[in-house]
């Protein structure tokens, strides 16, 4: 089973120069990673978000937020990755809504994401680092 701990947003930044009434072609960009600290059952999941207008008008916002997570020692990495990303996501998704229509704007509601297990590439380097602290603090 895989339990998200706690999470925090690292940045945003949020650029909206664009004229009232002007229509945007969203795009989204993801990227996602897991360090996993083996010795604990527990991993850190890093989501890089980017959402801009595909015509190049002066709008854009980029989150990136950490959350832990642990996890059972049966668990395969792939399904920790896209389990962790899963639980994660919603958060991400309610910030952007929260953020657009606090900045005056109708609330953007991005679109769910889910990933592909088979496209999860598991590097087995660690750093040693990450085990003595938490993302969190």
């Amino acid at each position: 089973m895989i339990e998200l701990k706690g999470y925090k947003i690292n940045s945003i930044n949020f650029e909206n120069k664009v004229p009232n009434g002007t229509e945007l072609k969203l795009q989204n960009q993801v990227k996602y990673n897991v360090n996993y600290i083996d010795a604990e059952n527990r991993c850190v999941g890093i989501l890089d978000f980017r959402i801009a207008d595909s015509d190049m008008n002066p709008f854009e916002i980029r989150i990136e937020m950490v959350a832990e997570f642990t996890y059972s020692p049966d668990e395969q990495k792939p399904d920790i990755h896209t389990g962790s990303f899963d639980q994660m996501f919603p958060f991400l998704r309610q910030t952007v809504n929260t953020l657009t229509a606090t900045a005056g704007m109708p609330g953007l509601l991005i679109p769910m994401m889910k990933l592909d297990k088979s496209s999860v590439a598991v590097n087995n380097h660690a750093n040693p680092d990450e085990s003595e602290n938490s993302p969190l603090n």
